[in-house]
């Protein structure tokens, strides 16, 4: 592999893996939100 694909390999997983544990968080916090409002719902 040569280096410019080893450096562009590397720029993608600082960047990826960072906003995938963000998305997860918000994920994580937003559902009770969901919850909360489907439980709501029932009759």
């Amino acid at each position: 592999m040569n280096p410019t694909k080893m450096k562009v390999i590397l720029i993608w997983l600082m960047v990826v893996v960072p906003l995938g544990w963000g998305v997860m968080q918000s994920v994580k916090k937003a559902m009770p939100l969901f919850q909360g409002s489907a439980a709501a719902g029932k009759p």
